[in-house]
């Protein structure tokens, strides 16, 4: 994941888009205040290895994709061993549930990264 192809992500987001973070986080660091997200995994190579999406039902106070990341690494295990830092790409919080899990299947096809979720898979 670099730079260029988060600028190229980000594109695909199109007026949905919050804002432009063309930066990767540390597993650890809060994401900001956004409440919808499509957030990119990278591996210690930096490479992209997971692609997923938050859209909760609820405001939080923190990053949406921070608390969902939080959640995915919980405890000892090989994501918390494999994941190194994660990108965001932020939605706007009127963005509609169709266009985020639209765009997380787009992002995840675009990396070339399998969609590990069931209810993708048809």
């Amino acid at each position: 994941m670099t730079p260029e192809r988060y600028e190229a992500l980000a594109g695909l987001a199109g007026s949905w888009l919050e804002e432009r973070r063309c930066a990767p986080l540390d597993l650890d660091e809060d994401s900001g205040r956004e409440e919808r997200a499509v957030y990119v995994v990278v591996n210690h190579d930096g490479d992209a290895c997971y692609c997923g999406r938050t859209r909760p039902t609820r405001s939080l106070r923190r990053g949406a994709a921070a608390t969902r990341l939080r959640q995915h690494t919980a405890g000892a295990g090989s994501k918390r061993e494999e994941w190194r830092a994660y990108w965001v790409l932020p939605l706007r919080p009127s963005t509609p549930d169709p266009i985020v899990d639209a765009l997380e299947r787009t992002v995840a096809a675009r990396l070339g990264l399998p969609l590990q979720n069931r209810r993708w898979r048809r």
